[in-house]
């Protein structure tokens, strides 16, 4: 497991002790992606029930577009509040003793949503992520402001390639030539992310993706894949234009 920055931590301790959580807002359907306000995000958790499992470590990277912004990552874990299964440490690496002295979820939260406010969610089944993200809030009595927007890797690599096999975040980082370091770190899959959006971006350009709303409806017309995100529990509702979800399940229904 690489080392956390103990100065990231304080700064980050610093602005929850300083700063208030902003009022969530959304941003244009014509906000064009090659000057998008982004987070690339990914979570490391005790389990993969979004309403039953808990986080345990987060990794983020701001950008505009593809560029990355001159600010700390995120980079730190969280005490979970459980025990972590064997299970999962053997897949992500993180064990009891390493959190042992993390912060506790409600004393990271107000800086961590100030980290998504006015930005577009990014990540590879980044629904889960927030589904996740959604349960722990409630559980712990918090207020869950989401993020402006969030696009999804995988259903945009599946508009873009639509007689694809897989939709693994290894194969697409493949397909784009993009190496993935520290796989199942929160940091080291943001990082994988970021590398797939920066090369994904000018292909979506290719066919016509050249706003946030074009991607939202590109990922709208995965509905397969959307229907099972949903059917797990999934916060696939903050991943499309208001009132499109329902279209989504109701193909199925």
């Amino acid at each position: 497991m690489r080392r956390r920055l103990i100065g990231g931590m304080q700064r980050l301790l610093g602005a929850v002790r300083s700063a208030p959580v902003a009022a969530r807002f959304t941003l244009p359907a014509d906000e064009p992606l090659s000057s998008l306000p982004a987070l690339l995000f990914d979570t490391e958790t005790t389990g993969l029930n979004v309403r039953r499992d808990r986080l345990v470590s987060l990794g983020g990277l701001p950008c505009r577009g593809s560029e990355p912004q001159d600010m700390p990552p995120l980079d730190f874990l969280v005490h979970p509040g459980v025990k972590i299964p064997p299970t999962s440490t053997a897949i992500h690496g993180i064990d009891d003793a390493m959190v042992a002295t993390a912060p506790s979820l409600p004393l990271v939260w107000p800086s961590l949503q100030m980290s998504w406010q006015g930005r577009v969610m990014i990540g590879h089944n980044i629904a889960y992520d927030l589904a996740l993200l959604r349960h722990e809030a409630e559980r712990h009595r918090l207020p869950f402001h989401p993020p402006a927007a969030a696009l999804d890797l995988g259903l945009l690599y599946a508009g873009l390639k639509p007689r694809a096999a897989t939709i693994t975040l290894e194969h697409i980082a493949g397909e784009f030539g993009i190496a993935v370091n520290g796989r199942h770190t929160a940091l080291g899959d943001a990082e994988a992310c970021l590398g797939i959006w920066t090369r994904m971006l000018p292909a979506l350009t290719r066919i016509g993706v050249a706003t946030l709303g074009g991607a939202q409806a590109l990922m709208q017309k995965q509905r397969d894949i959307l229907h099972g995100q949903g059917n797990a529990g999934w916060s696939i509702e903050l991943l499309l234009p208001h009132g499109h979800t329902h279209a989504a399940r109701s193909t199925h229904g």
